[in-house]
């Protein structure tokens, strides 16, 4: 009866670890070369407040109904999570670069990268707005 039991853990355990899928089979089912979704999935901003943008970044995302996982203002990065009818993981990468702040985002719906440009323009419409926005105090 051990023997049994140990048999079918065991083939549980393969059945579930074969279906989970590991970042490289998600890299390698990409549709875009890594070059094209940087462009899609970054923006520089002509500012050096790095700071502002983050907190920008926050606004935005809540505004867009993600809920904000990890901020990290060291490192200038923000994760969130939004549930709803599908699961999508965005996180956001700050730096500051010159006088200007660069903004990178990217992110999963259903564990598939995003990488349709009209998601990336939604949010950094939004970022833009808020950013200008900000110092006005609107």
């Amino acid at each position: 009866m051990k023997a049994l039991n140990s048999l079918f853990l065991f083939g549980v355990t393969f059945l579930i670890a074969g279906c989970q899928m590991n970042s490289t089979q998600q890299v390698l089912q990409s549709t875009r070369s890594q070059a094209a979704q940087r462009v899609i999935s970054t923006r520089e901003y002509d500012t050096a407040d790095r700071d502002a943008v983050l907190q920008a970044v926050v606004s935005t995302l809540q505004d867009l109904e993600y809920v904000i996982d990890r901020v990290d203002p060291i490192l200038g990065t923000v994760s969130a999570t939004r549930y709803g009818r599908d699961l999508s993981r965005l996180t956001v990468s700050i730096r500051e670069s010159s006088g200007v702040t660069i903004v990178r985002a990217s992110g999963q719906t259903n564990q598939t990268e995003i990488s349709d440009p009209l998601a990336f323009e939604s949010f950094y419409d939004s970022l833009s707005q808020s950013l200008f926005l900000q110092p006005h105090n609107v």
